[in-house]
């Protein structure tokens, strides 16, 4: 097992990927797809269905599934200022945008963001979020030669499925799931020190899209997503950690979770999971200028964000409406200082979640 693994390992490396493709044994995949079938097939409660049905009325063609996600999804760390976040998985970016220029963007940095909107309000109120993807770039982005961490990361937690095409996209929507776990699991992995519990696995892959991106939330958001789906994530990444230890012969079970076995590829998993976090980062911050080009109500937005992430209030002035970039700047340098110390996600690559400390 050891040289097939290792085989595997320097073909990624001749590709030039950033992350480890490792092959799970049919009876673990066979498993995965039930418990993640299982999951996503979930009844929904009525307000699940809105943003879902209103995305779908605006745009009515060449849509192929419509995919619930985060902590609206999660039916326990749901806050009031939280709003549904979903992915639009779409047929080709062409026929979706009649904006030549979105499209170009959607291929290159892969989801496009787009945010709906109270239109009887002041101030206005994000009433969701849509992330627009591809079919082809979705199967890309979660596997082996993934870009970086952003659609990946999302897809590993619990997600709901609103609706699809046929049965053909139900199952092939449950493929890319795995795909996206199985992907994620060595890069979660080479962050953990030699002996972990499974919960600490179970934070650190449900991290990486924190860990890959510049945001606000931190540890106790992500503790709270594990709890609501504790069971869940459990089997599931159980599954995920034998089949692993079963396919590489990498690791071992102990009493308390599992032992990484001495081997000289570990340090250059622990390096290909940095550059790959690395990597993901600086993509995250060129979806920022993205946002810029392409959201009417900047203001409004991230003087929403700021109070939902960071719970910092800023006073919206005219001078701020009318100017966001010249008196911006000093109002989001100053919710960077304020935002509690606890909800930060550390920086250090040296540092790991709360259970290993």
């Amino acid at each position: 097992m050891i040289s097939h693994w290792q085989s595997s390992v320097v073909t990624s490396r001749h590709q030039r990927t950033l992350t480890f493709p490792w092959q799970a044994p049919a009876g673990h995949v066979a498993r995965l797809r039930e418990v993640l079938t299982t999951v996503t097939a979930r009844p929904g409660i009525p307000d699940w269905y809105e943003i879902p049905a209103t995305v779908r009325k605006l745009h009515p063609d060449g849509i192929r599934a419509v995919i619930g996600y985060g902590s609206w999804y999660a039916e326990g760390p749901r806050k009031p200022t939280n709003f549904p976040d979903i992915y639009l998985v779409v047929d080709d970016y062409s026929r979706f945008h009649s904006n030549a220029f979105h499209a170009w963007m959607n291929r290159r940095l892969p989801p496009n963001v787009y945010f709906i909107w109270s239109d009887d309000e002041r101030p206005r109120r994000i009433l969701g979020k849509y992330n627009v993807i591809s079919w082809n770039d979705l199967e890309v982005e979660c596997g082996p030669q993934l870009r970086d961490v952003y659609n990946a990361g999302r897809l590993t937690k619990l997600v709901w499925l609103a609706w699809a095409w046929d049965e053909a996209t139900r199952d092939g929507l449950t493929t890319r799931l795995v795909d996206a776990n199985c992907t994620l699991t060595p890069v979660a992995l080479g962050s953990l020190p030699e002996c972990f519990s499974n919960d600490s696995f179970s934070l650190e892959l449900l991290g990486i899209s924190y860990r890959g991106e510049p945001r606000l939330e931190g540890w106790e958001h992500l503790r709270a997503l594990h709890a609501a789906g504790a069971q869940s994530y459990r089997e599931l990444h159980g599954l995920l950690l034998d089949a692993f230890a079963k396919s590489t012969g990498l690791l071992e079970a102990v009493p308390d979770g599992f032992r990484k076995l001495a081997h000289p590829e570990w340090p250059e998993l622990t390096r290909m999971t940095w550059r790959l976090l690395r990597r993901s980062r600086r993509r995250g911050y060129l979806r920022w200028p993205r946002i810029i080009l392409t959201e009417p109500h900047l203001v409004d937005l991230a003087v929403g964000e700021a109070e939902r992430k960071a719970g910092v209030h800023v006073k919206v002035t005219s001078k701020l409406r009318h100017h966001p970039f010249i008196f911006g700047l000093p109002e989001f340098l100053r919710v960077l200082r304020e935002r509690a110390t606890r909800e930060r996600i550390r920086k250090d690559q040296r540092s790991q979640p709360p259970n290993d400390r």
